[in-house]
């Protein structure tokens, strides 16, 4: 019998890549790693899509896999700040339903507004997604995280 795996596609995205940011970027023995960069999100402002965006990919995950979350903020402005609700509720989704294999939360390239929703969404987290947290100011790519 050859079984056949669905692969969550946001219908969004499937239209226009760039409308989300949220994206498988490395798989290896132990862990997936994810990248977001919320700059480069033409629909940063659509919390639904997003939300339903990131649920589908993280339903995904095999129980028995880590997940690292590598969260990028070159560009992070105002503008993303102000989805303070969109903030709110990825942050509850992630600790109700996605926490279990966590691994790490990486931020590199860490703006003001990026601190500053970080204090807001923080009481949202769970303790133990809040001590996953780390925050680079040195590392500035994807590839100085993962060193492919």
């Amino acid at each position: 019998m050859n079984l056949y795996y669905m692969t969550y596609t946001c219908p969004l995205c499937a239209l226009d890549p760039s409308s989300h940011s949220f994206t498988k970027v490395l798989e290896n023995k132990n862990n997936l790693y994810y990248y977001t960069c919320p700059s480069k999100a033409k629909l940063y402002f659509d919390k639904i899509g997003i939300l339903k965006h990131y649920d589908g990919i993280l339903s995904e995950v095999p129980k028995n896999k880590n997940w690292i979350w590598i969260f990028d903020g070159t560009n992070y402005g105002l503008h993303h700040f102000l989805q303070i609700e969109l903030a709110i509720d990825l942050a509850k989704l992630i600790t109700s339903k996605f926490s279990d294999n966590l691994n790490k939360i990486i931020i590199i390239n860490p703006t003001i507004y990026i601190r500053s929703i970080y204090n807001v969404v923080k009481p949202f987290l769970s303790e133990k997604i809040n001590s996953l947290i780390e925050i680079n100011y040195g590392q500035k790519t994807i590839d100085d995280v993962i060193k492919i």
